[in-house]
């Protein structure tokens, strides 16, 4: 048996990403459009189709393609590359992990771009709105790839092994862990290799993780109660076993920033610190350190005190506003009636105008809030 079809030839081979390669959303216009692409930022997982797409759009629109890795690309290689374009012959140059590029690199780009000698396609694993300069994406349209889901993997592995053991297929799509690329290499692997369903453990590891995607949302969600209720011991348990599935630690903390607002709020306002300082740490640090700073965040949010008084203050604005409630802005708010506003600071602090044309309670003080 061999793998078949392990390239993707055409723009209807793509899988998942609904929100940007479906018809009518942006990269399926792009695809598709007789006009030149213009330069994009796409960044996500790895192994998610972002390269595979730069590579389909150069063909599509018939553009000489040229791939660089931030890793290992000095400046004189940089520049080399983009001016192999011109406005009458543009090229497409695809600069993977585009992150690592400092500002004086990142700068190097912009009069190519300007002119529309280049486009470029930047590839990231971190969000372009830390690490690109405001210059760089102006210049560009900037979409985020998502992780890859177990029905995406496995119309990719039927497409690549389509006489494998339906058994074999799930656990590989499982280790896999929605990553395209790694999939691939390993269904190669057990081809190759003849590997029975146990052999599959042995060389891709110790099944600790997940046995299907709806357990890996379980877990999500078992460890973000365990926080909320205080448990501590369970929320660390639950943790280890996200962790030791592979799940990506940025997404971890990133719900531990949502919770350090949603249920923990104005009970305890260095929670916010600390669960942003959490997720600065685990991107620059990254795994397998980033475990122990993944540890001290759970179990700071897990131990201090809650109130979800901010989480339900949004919420019952929003549900106001959804079901049409929407009130005048009072004259002396505006911009054109400030000369009637009354500023509090110049009366002691006091507020003496009404702020809302219609009286209304959305924040609800809770006995936890510390303000």
């Amino acid at each position: 048996m061999t793998a078949e079809g392990d390239s993707i030839e055409s723009y209807d081979d793509l899988v998942g990403q609904p929100h940007l390669f479906k018809e009518g959303k942006p990269l399926y216009i792009f695809y598709h459009s007789n006009d030149k692409p213009p330069s994009l930022v796409l960044y996500g997982p790895p192994g998610t189709g972002k390269t595979t797409y730069a590579k389909l759009l150069a063909k599509k629109h018939k553009l000489d393609f040229f791939y660089l890795n931030a890793t290992d690309c000095p400046s004189e290689t940089l520049k080399k590359t983009l001016k192999k374009g011109s406005r009458e012959k543009p090229i497409l140059v695809v600069i993977d992990e585009i992150h690592r590029f400092d500002k004086r690199q990142q700068d190097v780009l912009l009069p190519y771009l300007e002119e529309k000698s280049v486009t470029m396609i930047g590839t990231s694993t971190y969000n372009p709105y830390f690490k690109l300069t405001k210059a760089l994406r102006s210049r560009c349209f900037v979409y985020e790839f998502k992780r890859l889901s177990e029905s995406d993997l496995r119309i990719l592995s039927k497409r690549l092994a389509p006489d494998l053991d339906e058994r074999l297929i799930d656990k590989v799509i499982l280790y896999a862990s929605g990553d395209a690329r790694r999939l691939k290499n390993m269904l190669k692997f057990v081809i190759e290799n003849k590997l029975s369903l146990e052999q599959v453990d042995d060389f891709f590891g110790v099944d600790l993780g997940y046995n299907n995607e709806s357990e890996r949302y379980d877990l999500i969600s078992a460890f973000i109660k365990s926080i909320r209720a205080s448990q501590v011991d369970a929320a660390i348990y639950y943790l280890a076993r996200l962790l030791e599935a592979g799940e990506d630690a940025e997404f971890i903390a990133r719900r531990l920033c949502i919770l350090a607002s949603e249920d923990i709020g104005l009970a305890d306002n260095n929670a916010i610190l600390v669960a942003s300082a959490c997720l600065d740490i685990v991107k620059e640090i990254g795994m397998p350190e980033a475990k122990i700073t993944l540890a001290h965040c759970t179990i700071y949010l897990a131990l201090t005190r809650k109130s979800n008084s901010s989480y339900l203050a949004i919420k019952r604005a929003i549900n106001d506003i959804k079901s049409g409630e929407i009130l005048d802005i009072p004259a002396h708010l505006t911009v054109k009636g400030r000369s009637l506003y009354k500023n509090p600071h110049n009366f002691g602090g006091k507020a003496l105008q009404e702020y809302l044309s219609k009286e209304k309670k959305y924040y609800i003080r809770k006995e936890n809030d510390r303000i």
